[in-house]
């Protein structure tokens, strides 16, 4: 362990304390720490200020905009009377939205462009039965985190070849390689045990109350008032229109080759340009604590790369397993390891540094890799403890007003469902001693 290693792992356990605390603002908590990393010379001072640009900060910021402008429109409050004349109850609207987001999830891979396109749509179901955002944004959220089944279309198509790519690298001798629909073999089984829970359980754990009082919003509003717009004819019609084309440009963006943050800024612009926001509302718009936090989370994770803090636990764990573990052993090993780490560092970037360390643990003890990939991918979308790794928690957290104990209250038990239930199915379908 080198001296970088040491001052890294004593700051994010600094870090994790204050959180914990939450005795200062969650962004200045984040920054703070940032700013020490850069000092004690665990991440390079450009790196942590490319952070500020991340393509996930620009989303979240510019898509609150566009949301805040459509939560103006007559249109919201319509769409959550329509749900509950289907739904007929609050719960039953939640899980509808459930549902019809893990479809939307076959066209929309990236739970961040999803959880701001239903942002909005949650907060008036929530207005319109008298509850609070708190009681649906995680289980709605987080599930979004657990549906991704990789279907083979779109990137998912491709995913295989990816998986393919880090064994030809490792050079890999083991002699068994990926197909085409190993990915959906794995991860569709997990999803619908996971949509299940949150479809039952997830609902009725989720607080009643936010633990972090929510502003702007009237719990207590009945239909009419909810409908009721402030915006005139034209600035309706711009609201509907812009917001349709982000939408559809989240979904097209890949295909074309555009980046979802330029969609997501021009929809912003377009919502100030038009009239439908005031360019302080705009500025409102945006959870900038949320934001600096998440900010602060990256950059410790691209310390935790370049002090190697990571590939130094990866590599201990490993080393740790013995001549021989068995296939369950050998799988939580990994998915543990994946799904600690990956609540401080970008889930991604987690996946990327621990799948190398699998292949190598698994050819040093001579056994397939196959697994050990899979338990890795999936583990590092089990994700939802801290606002870490992924972009999504910070606007759960904004939205429902929750705060760390919070997350760890709602996330620990399908946490532990989600492992078992990963864990278990991969080591069945996928054994590591063939």
């Amino acid at each position: 362990m080198t001296t970088q290693i040491m001052i890294n792992i004593a700051l994010w356990a600094l870090m994790l304390v204050l959180i914990v605390i939450a005795k200062w603002d969650y962004g200045v908590i984040a920054i703070g720490i940032s700013v020490l990393l850069v000092l004690t010379g665990c991440v390079d001072a450009d790196t942590a200020l490319s952070k500020f640009a991340d393509s996930n900060v620009i989303i979240m910021a510019t898509m609150m905009v566009v949301a805040n402008g459509f939560g103006r429109t007559k249109a919201v409050g319509s769409i959550a009377n329509l749900l509950f004349k289907v739904g007929g109850s609050f719960e039953r609207c939640i899980r509808l939205f459930m549902i019809i987001n893990v479809f939307l999830g076959l066209v929309i891979a990236g739970a961040i462009g999803r959880i701001a396109i239903v942002y909005p749509l949650i907060i008036a179901v929530c207005q319109k039965a008298g509850k609070s955002p708190s009681k649906a944004m995680f289980p709605v959220g987080v599930m979004m985190l657990c549906d991704q089944m990789h279907l083979p279309i779109g990137n998912g198509a491709v995913l295989y070849n990816r998986y393919n790519g880090f064994l030809e690298s490792a050079g890999y001798t083991f002699g068994d390689k990926f197909e085409i629909l190993d990915p959906f073999i794995a991860f569709f089984p997990v999803c619908i045990v996971m949509l299940i829970y949150f479809l039952t359980l997830g609902i009725k754990l989720a607080p009643d109350t936010p633990p972090v009082a929510l502003k702007d919003l009237d719990f207590g509003n009945s239909a009419e008032k909810i409908t009721a717009s402030t915006l005139n004819k034209k600035q309706e019609v711009c609201a509907y229109t812009i917001f349709a084309l982000v939408c559809v440009g989240l979904v097209i963006a890949d295909p074309i080759g555009v980046p979802q943050w330029i969609v997501t800024v021009i929809g912003a612009i377009a919502m100030y340009v038009t009239g439908v926001l005031k360019f302080k509302e705009g500025i409102n718009a945006m959870p900038f604590s949320i934001m600096f936090l998440y900010v602060g989370a990256l950059i410790m994770g691209s310390a935790l790369l370049e002090t190697g803090t990571g590939a130094w636990l990866g590599n201990l764990i490993a080393g740790s397993l013995g001549e021989r573990p068995s296939t369950f052993v050998l799988y939580l090993t990994f998915w543990l390891v994946t799904m600690f780490l990956t609540q401080f560092m970008n889930n991604g970037a987690t996946a990327n540094l621990l799948i190398p360390v699998g292949i190598q643990a698994c050819s040093t003890i001579g056994c397939s890799a196959k697994g050990v990939i899979l338990c890795i991918q999936n583990a590092s979308l089990t994700v939802w403890l801290l606002p870490s790794a992924t972009a999504v928690i910070p606007i759960l957290m904004e939205g429902g007003g929750y705060n760390i104990k919070s997350l760890f209250k709602q996330g620990l038990l399908p946490m532990a469902i989600r492992t078992v239930a990963g864990v278990a199915w991969t080591a069945f379908m996928f054994p590591a001693y063939v």
